[in-house]
């Protein structure tokens, strides 16, 4: 047996979340918005959308931590469906896509 954390299972299931920084360096910022990109799409220049597994989520975490500092901010808020179904955008970059219903009333 191994020691140490669990690894997070990977089920293949995909959630939502919105993550915004604020990055008091300049070179820590352009290494996490190069991050980030890897990860999800940019809506303003310190928030971005992405859509990730719980394996995922845990390697973003761990790759922002080796870059961030204590005096930086980060949140990673978690969306569920019925904050999907509320979100409203005002620009011309696309809505966040629908996942299709798991039933069909006919």
């Amino acid at each position: 047996m191994s020691k140490g954390k669990a690894k997070p299972k990977d089920t293949g299931h995909k959630d939502w979340y919105l993550i915004a920084y604020d990055i008091r360096d300049d070179v820590r910022l352009r290494k996490v918005a190069k991050i980030m990109e890897g990860y999800g799409s940019r809506l303003q220049y310190s928030v971005f959308r992405c859509q990730l597994s719980e394996r995922s989520i845990e390697r973003l975490r761990w790759q922002l931590s080796q870059v961030t500092q204590p005096e930086d901010g980060l949140l990673i808020a978690g969306l569920c469906l019925a904050c999907l179904n509320r979100l409203r955008q005002r620009d011309s970059r696309g809505a966040w896509p629908e996942d299709p219903p798991d039933w069909v009333v006919i």
